[in-house]
């Protein structure tokens, strides 16, 4: 794998986490029923958290490619 390709694909599935992450959140917004909730509580929160962590990831692998760190 080349190393321009590693960051791009970590953004795509950090994209991905954070789409699905904001479904679980307007379903529990809109329609809230107490296993949507426990869903959201155990399965989103915990979604969010590694998107963030892999866009954080993804941001330090493109500056170390570019050698600016």
């Amino acid at each position: 794998m080349i190393p321009r390709e590693i960051p791009a694909r970590l953004l795509r599935i950090a994209i991905v986490m954070i789409a699905l992450f904001t479904l679980l959140a307007l379903l529990v917004m809109v329609h809230t029923t107490p296993i949507i909730f426990t869903l959201f509580m155990f399965i989103g929160q915990p979604l969010l958290l590694l998107a963030l962590l892999l866009l954080i990831g993804a941001v330090l692998a493109d500056l170390k490619a570019k050698e600016l760190i």
